[in-house]
């Protein structure tokens, strides 16, 4: 092998390494061991290319954190589906529950009787693990933690699982607790910066710019302020090259956008692509509305958005739902209201749109690339009983 060859794969291993830290900010060896070793072995790299975005890495022994601080008022928000938000505040009580554990170890039936005490004691939504629902969403919770590291089973019969989330029964499932992984997890600091931002030191905006086309995957110049345009003019291939060189991807110049596609052959983590659209029926029927409001838009204060009444959005949900209403999933089926959640829910997740506090649709850019699937034809899977069996 060249030394050519051998800076290739180096480059290819850093930016595997990176990546990975954009799609699971804690690393830790007990849950991707290999990621791990990439990075613990290009961490001064990886310090130096976290530096450009503004972030930074933290180390506690076996546990490493990308810290994404915010910039001004502006927190790091990357794309995808966030998680739901009951196990979401679930993990933050049993979290709660790990600080008072003295034991190295804790049971689920342990995590669940603290987590019930602890909800009733803050007055937050109840918490009964005689129902199933609460149950399931507590395992959702303890399965988030264990992603990151903070939980590692070491139970490995899984009928054990199985039992205590389907009957309450018996003690669910052992798990050792790594402290320093929890410390990593959640820096409170961040949160009061987003919440009340110190006044900037430094110019940011080559950092805030270089953020949106990493974590997003796109940059959009039309709806930039005078001074971040002519950063962005004067430092345009600069932002470029640093982009391609972190992750391996390729920025393509478009007319309204600057649009980082990354490799899908290079086992990138599947968290750093938007998966939209896929063979489903909420992706369907996002793709429908999508085009309708495309159609029924007009120009938003912001440059190069678009804007869809929210009256309007509701029309288009009602339409659809009366024409296919009959062949859709059990849950679409519902009514309208539920058509129009779906579809908010993969639009917002793919990019593509936020929902204004009036409820208007506000339309980027790239949405203009979508059009509707022909929901009516004959060989689309909202027709397949299979699908409705799937999503019922």
């Amino acid at each position: 092998m060249t030394s050519l060859s051998f800076r290739a794969v180096d480059l290819a291993d850093k930016q595997t390494a990176f990546t990975g830290l954009l799609a699971c900010p804690l690393v830790t060896p007990w849950v991707d061991p290999t990621l791990y070793a990439l990075v613990t072995r290009h961490e001064r790299e990886l310090e130096t290319w976290s530096a450009r975005l503004g972030y930074r890495l933290s180390r506690i022994d076996r546990c490493i954190r990308l810290r994404r601080p915010p910039l001004g008022a502006l927190p790091a928000v990357p794309a995808g589906r966030p998680p739901h938000r009951r196990p979401l505040v679930l993990a933050l009580l049993v979290s709660a529950a790990l600080e008072d554990q003295r034991e190295d170890s804790v049971t689920l039936q342990e995590l669940s009787d603290t987590v019930r005490r602890l909800s009733a004691l803050h007055g937050l939504a109840p918490y009964d693990p005689n129902q199933r629902g609460h149950r399931v969403d507590l395992v959702a919770a303890v399965r988030l933690l264990g992603s990151y590291g903070v939980l590692e089973q070491r139970t490995h019969r899984t009928d054990l699982l199985t039992s205590w989330e389907r009957e309450g029964s018996g003690i669910g499932a052992g798990y050792t607790i790594h402290r320093d992984a929890m410390v990593l997890l959640v820096d409170t600091r961040d949160v009061g910066r987003t919440l009340a931002p110190d006044p900037p030191t430094t110019d940011t905006r080559g950092a805030r710019l270089l953020r949106a086309l990493v974590e997003s995957q796109a940059l959009y110049p039309l709806e930039l302020d005078e001074s971040d345009r002519a950063y962005l003019q004067s430092q345009r291939r600069r932002l470029i090259q640093q982009a391609e060189e972190m992750t391996g991807g390729v920025v393509e110049v478009r007319a309204d956008a600057l649009v980082l596609v990354l490799p899908s052959d290079k086992g990138l983590a599947p968290a750093l692509f938007v998966d939209f659209p896929e063979a489903t029926a909420a992706d369907w029927v996002a793709l429908s509305l999508l085009d309708g409001a495309i159609t029924a838009s007009a120009p938003d204060a912001v440059p190069g958005r678009r804007r869809c009444p929210t009256a309007m959005v509701d029309s288009l949900a009602t339409a659809l739902h009366g024409r296919h209403g009959t062949r859709l999933t059990l849950a679409l089926r519902e009514g309208p209201s539920a058509v129009r959640s779906a579809a908010e829910q993969q639009l917002e997740a793919a990019g593509l749109l936020t929902v204004s506090p009036t409820g208007d649709w506000v339309l980027r850019p790239t949405a203009a690339r979508y059009r509707d699937a022909e929901l009516g034809s004959e060989s689309s899977r909202l027709a397949d009983p299979s699908l409705l069996e799937e999503e019922q």
